[in-house]
């Protein structure tokens, strides 16, 4: 029974680094989502476009296609990110 309890349960030195690695990837997420509605808000205000404009011309096209909201968005941050 001890040995099926040990298989079963991971150890207090696995808990804590699953929890910091669940962290890690939480920051990164938020880091990420972060630089995403700064690409987009930037490329809002260079079209000098109101929100729901943009989106209109620029999100709902791709939602339309099968994107997500949030592929959508990283879809329209990344053309932020990349050289003419």
């Amino acid at each position: 029974m001890d040995l099926e309890r040990e298989l079963l349960w991971p150890s207090t030195e696995q808990l804590e680094q699953a929890r910091e690695e669940l962290q890690k990837r939480l920051m990164d997420e938020e880091l990420e989502c972060a630089l995403r509605q700064e690409a987009v808000d930037g490329l809002v205000k260079l079209l000098k476009v109101d929100r729901e404009v943009f989106r209109k011309l620029w999100i709902q096209p791709l939602m339309t296609a099968g994107a997500t909201l949030e592929m959508a968005l990283a879809a329209v941050a990344k053309t932020q990110f990349q050289p003419n």
